[in-house]
């Protein structure tokens, strides 16, 4: 059996060229600036862990991530799910240089959503601005389960 040499397919180089790419792309299995390790994995498995907020960044759906992974981050008494408005200050004004990460969600009890992460992914219409809805912000603040947004996250994209 002979493999195909996409390399010298004229309709690929031609694609090639128009995207002004020099030369034929490369894949990097695994990048430590860019991929959490199994080491750093299984430590925001169980714990929290101390990370630089310049290394959190948010994903298209403005869900929190450090590297390649969903993470929850805390401050005070909230938790934190997303990249909000809150962080954002608090990141820009140097109010928060580090943060405590985890990818365990059983370290949530106790702590309440903030209600700009909420906002920031817009989980049943709450609004964190807008005043005049403050009773059904509370209502929704109250009955808030991460495990709820998961479902109705992942059955809107099925």
């Amino acid at each position: 059996m002979k493999l195909y040499d996409f390399k010298q397919d004229d309709k690929l180089n031609d694609l090639r060229d128009m995207m002004g790419a020099d030369s034929f792309g490369n894949f990097e299995l695994f990048d430590p600036q860019r991929h959490l390790s199994w080491q750093e994995r299984k430590a925001l498995s169980g714990q929290w862990v101390n990370v630089t907020s310049a290394s959190l960044h948010a994903y298209g759906d403005h869900t929190l991530a450090y590297k390649n992974s969903h993470v929850f981050s805390i401050t005070e008494q909230h938790f934190h799910f997303s990249l909000c408005d809150e962080l954002k200050k608090r990141i820009s004004q140097g109010r928060l240089a580090n943060t405590q990460v985890t990818l365990n969600d059983s370290l949530l009890q106790g702590r309440m959503v903030c209600e700009y992460c909420l906002h920031a992914v817009s989980y049943q219409g709450y609004d964190a601005y807008r005043r005049r809805h403050e009773e059904y912000n509370q209502r929704i603040i109250k009955k808030f389960k991460f495990s709820d947004y998961l479902q109705s996250k992942y059955k809107d994209a099925t």
